[in-house]
């Protein structure tokens, strides 16, 4: 989907986000809570609510987005608190500098391998990259999400796209039910999704 269609989809979706969470996804709070905090980049940030939880905990936190629909969401779901929101394509946008963490949370795209390959540049030394999507096993289990199989993820392609810049230390799949449901809409569902955890 491109920009027009994800302002189209977050404009229906109202000021407080609709469908949406308004958590991080429970495998990332769990990850990074665990961290010291420094700069981050939350990547494709969509309506801020992991931006938003990072700056919360203390992070000085940049958001990065090209619907622009999501990032009026985001800056009312911030209230005017100190999250960086930047509108861009992260498949062409360079950050100014590198960052201690940098999350990346359902970003599916036609070219995923080579957009995390690039997301992997921007992390610092000693920092971390976290990645959480959809698994393609999503689809045979049901769960909310794309269900064109090239947009999915798995250990082997996260693994693959990262490794050549940082040292990866976490990589599987990971079940999800009801209890940490990506959207509202997901309540009672299972799903599937692949999380990856590198260091710079």
């Amino acid at each position: 989907m491109d920009a027009s269609g994800w302002d189209e989809r977050y404009r229906a979706a109202g000021v407080h986000g609709g469908i949406w969470a308004t958590e991080p996804p429970r495998v990332v709070s769990d990850i990074v809570g665990s961290l010291t905090p420094g700069s981050a980049l939350d990547v494709a940030t969509g309506d801020g609510r992991t931006a938003v939880w990072l700056h919360q905990h203390g992070w000085a936190t940049t958001g990065v987005d090209f619907a622009r629909a999501g990032l009026e969401l985001a800056r009312a779901r911030a209230g005017g608190d100190g999250v960086d929101w930047v509108e861009a394509d992260v498949r062409t946008w360079e950050p100014p500098h590198q960052y201690d963490l940098v999350v990346v949370a359902y970003l599916h795209l036609t070219d995923n391998a080579s957009t995390l390959g690039r997301i992997a540049g921007w992390v610092a030394p000693g920092g971390h990259l976290v990645v959480v999507g959809h698994d393609v096993e999503n689809i045979a289990a049901g769960g909310h999400g794309p269900s064109e199989p090239d947009l999915l993820y798995t250990p082997e392609l996260l693994r693959a796209a990262v490794e050549p810049v940082l040292t990866v230390t976490r990589c599987e799949r990971l079940e999800r039910g009801s209890d940490d449901a990506e959207t509202r809409d997901d309540a009672g569902s299972h799903a599937v999704d692949t999380v990856l955890v590198a260091t710079g």
